[in-house]
């Protein structure tokens, strides 16, 4: 396989890049980053071709709404960084000496594999402190690894109505859900990680697993490439795992007939496959 770019890519990509460099967005500053990068993009590749899209009104607004389009769709600016802050105070430690005492014993016993103490000792830990988050964290995973996945949910649910930002408590609870073949549900966890870390490849990677899962081949494609295209810009080893699942998706696509609709997809959102 390998990815081209068309004009409308091409700016969009270098629009987003510009974007994020931006310490003040507004409209003004907005459409100057547009039309410096659809500039630079028209010297790109098939120049004469580039010329000619944009040579008439209705080429230029065109080419214009497809820029458009896919900054919205692709173009994820980086969030305030409110919830980094919450997750300093929320992930910390608690300010109850023994609470700490409890969950640092805790972890050691997770460590061994030992979850059945581990649960008791994040029990305890949350005896001395109910606001402790990654105590129940923690103890939604230790349940988690015994199987225990109605008990995993609960705790979960304790630490998200404390911190509902909190991406492990996300992740890990969809993960569960997941693992229960309830994957609508897990996907309202997932949306909501997406909603609160854009920039974090798993929310998409999941949320698109699970509809490939529930048969929205489509759907699952678009988000299954932007957690692709993160997992790239971070050169992370977990890059190879969406490629294969991309790769998934276009088989049962393929299968269903539904071949020219994956390349369409994929070239759309700036993944112009070709084997």
């Amino acid at each position: 396989m390998y990815f081209s770019q068309t004009l409308e890519q091409s700016a969009a990509e270098k629009s987003c890049e510009c974007l994020k460099k931006l310490t003040v967005l507004n409209d003004e500053n907005y459409q100057n980053c547009i039309s410096t990068s659809l500039t630079e993009s028209l010297m790109v590749g098939d120049v004469k071709g580039n010329m000619k899209k944009i040579g008439t009104v209705k080429g230029m607004k065109l080419t214009l709404e497809k820029v458009y389009t896919m900054i919205e769709n692709n173009c994820v600016l980086d969030p305030s960084n409110e919830i980094d802050q919450k997750k300093e105070i929320f992930y910390g430690s608690s300010p109850n000496h023994e609470a700490n005492i409890s969950y640092n014993i805790g972890k050691d016993f997770m460590e061994q594999g030992n979850y059945e103490w581990a649960v008791k000792s994040f029990e305890k830990a949350l005896e001395h402190d109910q606001l402790f988050v990654i105590a129940y964290d923690d103890l939604g995973l230790s349940h988690r690894r015994l199987d225990h996945f109605d008990e995993a949910i609960s705790y979960y649910k304790k630490s998200l109505a404390i911190f509902p930002e909190g991406d492990f408590a996300l992740m890990n609870i969809a993960a569960v859900y997941n693992l229960q073949e309830k994957y609508a549900t897990s996907n309202e966890y997932y949306a909501k990680l997406i909603q609160y870390q854009p920039q974090n490849p798993e929310g998409y990677y999941g949320f698109g697993r699970n509809l490939s899962f529930l048969g929205d081949y489509e759907n699952a494609l678009r988000y299954m490439i932007k957690a692709h295209k993160i997992y790239g810009r971070e050169k992370s080893d977990y890059e190879a795992h969406s490629l294969q699942m991309i790769k998934v998706i276009y088989s049962q696509m393929k299968e269903k007939g539904s071949e020219k609709d994956f390349l369409r997809i994929a070239k759309e959102n700036g993944l112009d496959i070709k084997q």
